[in-house]
Formats: C-alpha cells, sequence, structure tokens
C-alpha cells in the first residue's frame, strides 16, 4: 500500500515530463513594437506635412524664380535684335549674331517633385499664317519731275510675321505664355495678357500749335527659318542672324493715315499697348488721332481663339520705316 502524500492536481497517468508550463509574454516585445509603430507614425505625419505644405511653397517659388529669367531671356532676345536692326539698317558692317539661352524648365525637388519641362516652339513667317502685322500707308514720290502716289501695304515691305513661343504649363504656379512676335514680348497667362516689351514704334508731332506736322517710326521684324518645337527640360539656344534691314522715309504732304492690321491670339494685348502708347507716350487723342476696332474670333477651344486688329492713326506726314528679316533658329545646349 502506497502512502506517499500526493498532489491535489495529481493525475495517475501524468508523469514529471509531461507537465507543461503557461507561456509567459515579456514586457520588453510589446514596448518595442509599440515605440516602433509610434516612430512610423509620427514619421508619417512630418513626411504628409512636408509633402503637403513645403513642397507646393518650394516648387512654386521654383516656377516662379524660372518664369523671371525666362522673361528676361525673351527680352535679351528682343533687345539683341533691336540693337542689331539699329546698328545696321542701310549699314555695309555686317550684323552680329544673336545668341541667347532660353531656359525650359524651373527645377525640382529631389525625390520629392520632379522639373516642370516646358515648349518651346518656332513659325515663322508665311502667307495664311499667324500672326501677321502689315503697314498701309499713302505716300507720294517724285519721279522725273512728276508726283507719283504709291501704296505701302503687305504685298511690298509692309507685312511682317512669324513668332516664337515659350509655354510653361506651371503645376504650382500660374502658368505662362512668353511670345516674341513682331518685335514685342507678350506675356500671357490667366489673369490675361500683356506686352511687356513694345516694338520699335513712335508717334510724334514735331510741328507747332495749331499746325501739326505728326511723323511716325515703325520697325518691323519679319522672323524666318525652319518651323521647330522642342521641348522637357534644361535650356536650349536661340539664334537670331539680322539678314536684312532698310530704313525708308515715306511723305505724303497732305498727310495721310496710317493702317496697322494685326492678326494674332494677343489681340487684347496690342489693344492695350497701342491705346497706352499713343495716347500716353505720343499725347494723341482717341477718336480725334486714331482709332483702334477690334473683331474677335472665339471657339469651344479657348487655344483657336484669335483676333483681327485694326488701328488707323489719322494725318501722318512721314513715316520712317524700317522693315528687317531675322533668321531664327532653336539649337540644342549642353545643358
Amino acid at each position: 500500500m502506497n502512502l506517499s502524500p500526493q498532489h491535489a492536481n495529481y493525475c495517475a497517468d501524468s508523469t514529471p515530463d509531461r507537465i507543461k508550463k503557461s507561456p509567459r509574454w515579456g514586457d520588453e516585445g510589446v514596448a518595442a513594437t509599440v515605440g516602433t509603430i509610434m516612430a512610423l507614425l509620427v514619421f508619417l505625419t512630418f513626411m504628409g506635412l512636408f509633402t503637403n505644405q513645403f513642397v507646393p511653397v518650394w516648387m512654386s517659388d521654383n516656377e516662379s524664380s524660372h518664369m523671371s529669367t525666362a522673361i528676361q531671356q525673351m527680352v535679351t532676345l528682343k533687345s539683341q535684335v533691336d540693337i542689331s536692326i539699329s546698328n545696321n539698317a542701310n549699314s555695309r558692317v555686317a550684323p552680329t549674331p544673336a545668341s541667347v539661352v532660353v531656359t525650359l524648365s524651373s527645377p525640382g525637388i529631389p525625390v520629392f517633385a520632379g522639373p516642370t519641362a516646358g515648349i518651346l516652339k518656332f513659325v515663322p513667317e508665311a502667307i495664311g499664317v499667324m500672326p501677321t502685322f502689315n503697314v498701309t500707308y499713302t505716300y507720294i514720290s517724285s519721279t522725273g519731275g512728276v508726283n507719283v502716289t504709291y501704296v505701302l501695304n503687305s504685298s511690298n515691305d509692309g507685312g511682317a510675321g512669324g513668332y516664337l513661343d515659350l509655354y510653361c504649363p506651371n503645376r504650382y504656379y500660374v502658368e505662362q505664355h512668353l511670345t516674341y512676335e513682331a518685335g514685342a514680348i507678350i506675356l500671357n497667362q490667366t489673369e490675361g495678357e500683356f506686352v511687356i516689351a513694345g516694338p520699335q514704334f513712335l508717334v510724334r508731332d514735331v510741328g507747332t500749335q495749331g499746325s501739326p506736322n505728326k511723323v511716325m517710326l515703325l520697325t518691323q521684324v519679319s522672323l524666318m527659318g525652319t518651323n521647330k518645337t522642342v521641348g522637357g527640360t534644361g535650356s536650349k539656344m536661340v539664334n537670331a542672324n539680322l539678314q536684312f534691314a532698310d530704313t525708308k522715309t515715306y511723305e505724303n504732304g497732305q498727310s495721310s493715315n496710317v493702317t496697322i492690321e494685326i492678326v494674332s491670339s494677343h489681340g487684347i494685348a496690342w489693344e492695350r499697348y497701342f491705346n497706352r502708347t499713343l495716347t500716353v507716350l505720343s499725347g494723341l487723342e482717341y477718336g480725334t488721332d486714331f482709332v483702334i476696332s477690334k473683331v474677335p474670333h472665339l471657339f469651344e477651344d479657348e487655344r483657336l481663339n484669335y483676333y483681327e486688329l485694326t488701328i488707323t492713326i489719322f494725318d501722318i506726314k512721314v513715316l520712317d520705316h524700317t522693315h528687317a528679316e531675322v533668321d531664327l533658329a532653336i539649337g540644342d545646349l549642353g545643358v
């Protein structure tokens, strides 16, 4: 008879090797897991704050800075062409080629945002292709002692066209177009369009009070070359070579009107420019000294919109007219 004491939970079929203890979880593993999760949450919070708040502001500043640089570059191109025309009209000295770097894109933010690409497009002057900038003036020339009436218009030296356009589809800053046409730089954006650098144009009265004698000075720039469009990031070189520049003086002792006809998608900008230039800079009065009419052609696709603008300046006795042909080309640049 076995009188050895037995445990209260003792089972006859159990052995010391088959007794299992309940597992106990250590607090150190739980703390490490919770700490990792909390760290990830903090990191994601700061990452979301950075991408939602700082990246848009940073990229907007980058795109704004790029637009300022692009405006400066396009105005520099126009200025160099104007200087070349002014120095070489009726000159035997070969003109100096103008070369300007045009930056297509704004810089990005490494890892977070790529650069904003741009598109540079050049369309040369061609019949029936916008924009067109035509001048009409009736003048008198003495041939063999006989006065003969002639007309300056688009069929001779009075026609010009062609344009260079930089399109910047900014993602954070406002989208903008910078266009070089008819010797002017035009800025087009959602808030409106403006001529930020006008062509070589001026009307002045050199007469006396009660005896007006209006003189008009105008330079027309025809952009020639090969149609080309490039896009992407980086920079491109724009080369401008003056092929021809000639200044002539047309006179009409009885005075006659000068009519400027512009067909362009930037008709609003041109209207504002001529209205301000003729009233503020030339001191002329609208309705008495000049009139402006505009015919819009609007479509569902706003990119197809264009305007026919007519500026008529009354009683011009002398027209100093310069017509220049500039060969424009877009080249690659290792930038």
